[in-house]
């Protein structure tokens, strides 16, 4: 009975799990058919804004606006508007930049508050109602654009009057700076190939991000600009877009450049915050996607999967942990254990082969492809693998509506000091130290009984888990405050 109700939870919980993972493979196939959009220069030079949030930036926002200041199209036809919230250096360095803008006939302008409310998202809605533009050119702090991104926009804009908004390809120009870049940049690439350019392919929504796209200023409009306490705002203000009967589209041949995460405890605070901000928007969102007449069933589907993909890491979790101890107290029977079906580890490996696939895709899209890139591919998946506990934890304070602290992540820029805060030992670490204490432990009985797809799984697990926590760090930030 007990195996029963242990194999029904399983089976249960695998289910989503197991639909994304076949969207995924959907999402590969679209990626394997991708092409750039047909487009013509665009005749017509309408008026573009530029829109970037800053605050406390200093490291990387000069380069950025230097990047700006540099863009090839009119100055005449250009507006800059950058919301800027900064209490350090970075203010003047904004007004420097901007000053300069003005010099060359670019309509500039500094956007400032006196408080902080909303963050980021009451930052650009404070500065998008100066808008002049018919189209606006999204940035963040460490956007640096590429000289022709205005034309290459206004081109797919233009060609296309059915598009809400395109999204560019997000670089990396610290790529190269450790392995920790070089990882979160093959994730990010891989993902990228996976969600927008397979979307685009087939028709289907994805979500934009907000320092890399142009969006039509009637599609701001319209979806009601950034939703103030929304830390995914640039899926909810996809969202809006897509319920509102808008659409977007991934232009893999212009590149945005911005800086990763230098560190793996920055990267997996990021982890995290995506997990607990696309819960928040699953949450305020599915009734209306399910309600709107203006998406098909399809495209509902395709959106609702992309938000849910979070859940992967809990299942996962949830699933591993029960099936191991099961059959460490001998409450299952190893051999009919799921996780020793060839149909239960066919499916499962689905997800992880269209992972690779698509990673070795973006590699050889981006002229990056070599042996080296090729072999840290498994890296990348373990060191997601040890963000799983953040992102389950962040998944649930989303559903529950009950949001966490935001942490910004640091930029160093190239070769800056950068910044950064102590781990912290609270309720979520100590998740992490458990499970991932345990999984070590349960991996060591798992493989001496010869159950090895289990075992290696909960030792990967654990192994990156606990790496990533900086346990070093936590007893020192523990000692201080001691």
């Amino acid at each position: 009975m007990l195996q029963l109700l242990i194999e029904t939870l399983i089976a249960v919980l695998t289910v989503p799990v197991l639909l994304y993972s076949f969207y995924t493979a959907f999402l590969l196939y679209g990626s394997l058919r991708y092409k750039p959009l047909q487009r013509t220069n665009a005749s017509r030079r309408p008026v573009v804004t530029v829109l970037m949030a800053v605050y406390n930036e200093k490291e990387v926002v000069g380069r950025s606006l230097d990047a700006v200041s540099n863009l090839n199209y009119p100055c005449s036809l250009l507006q800059v508007l950058v919301a800027d919230d900064s209490t350090d250096e970075t203010a003047e360095i904004v007004r420097t930049k901007v000053a300069e803008m003005r010099v060359k006939g670019i309509d500039a302008e500094v956007c400032s508050r006196d408080t902080r409310e909303g963050f980021k998202a009451g930052a650009l809605n404070g500065a998008v109602s100066r808008a002049k533009g018919e189209y606006v050119l999204l940035l963040d702090a460490d956007s640096t654009v590429p000289p022709d991104v205005v034309k290459a926009g206004l081109a797919a804009l233009e060609s296309r009057q059915d598009l809400s908004f395109v999204s560019f390809r997000v670089g990396h120009y610290n790529r190269e700076a450790n392995l920790v870049t070089r990882a979160f940049a093959l994730f990010q690439d891989t993902t990228d190939t996976l969600q927008k350019m397979g979307s685009s392919r087939l028709g289907l929504p994805f979500s934009l991000q907000g320092g890399f796209a142009m969006v039509r200023a009637e599609a701001l409009r319209g979806a009601g600009y950034w939703t103030p306490g929304c830390l995914a705002d640039d899926a909810d203000l996809s969202c809006r877009i897509y319920e509102a009967g808008g659409s977007g589209y991934y232009l893999s041949d212009t590149v945005v450049e911005s800086e990763d995460p230098w560190a793996l405890h920055v990267w997996k605070r990021q982890f995290a915050r995506v997990a607990e901000g696309w819960a928040q928007v699953l949450r305020l969102h599915s009734g209306k996607i399910l309600r709107t007449k203006r998406m098909n069933a399809m495209a509902k589907a395709a959106l609702l999967m992309t938000l849910l993909s979070p859940f992967a890491s809990l299942s996962w979790l949830v699933v591993t942990f029960v099936s191991a101890f099961g059959i460490v107290l001998n409450a299952v029977q190893p051999q009919s254990s799921l996780f020793n079906s060839p149909v239960y580890q066919s499916l499962l490996a689905v997800p992880v082969a269209a992972f690779y696939a698509a990673g070795v895709q973006s590699l050889r899209r981006r002229g990056k492809l070599s042996a080296r890139n090729i072999l840290l591919l498994p890296q990348v998946s373990y060191l997601v693998s040890g963000m799983f506990v953040v992102s389950a934890a962040g998944f649930l304070r989303g559903i529950a509506g009950r949001s966490g602290i935001f942490v910004r992540t640091p930029k160093k820029g190239m070769g800056g000091s950068g910044y950064s805060t102590d781990a912290k030992f609270d309720g979520t670490a100590a998740s992490e130290l458990l499970l991932g204490s345990l999984a070590v432990a349960l991996s060591v009985l798992l493989i001496l009984r010869l159950q090895l797809f289990l075992g290696l799984s909960l030792l990967g697990f654990g192994a990156f888990t606990l790496k990533s926590m900086q346990l070093t760090r936590l007893v020192a930030g523990g000692a201080r405050k001691g």
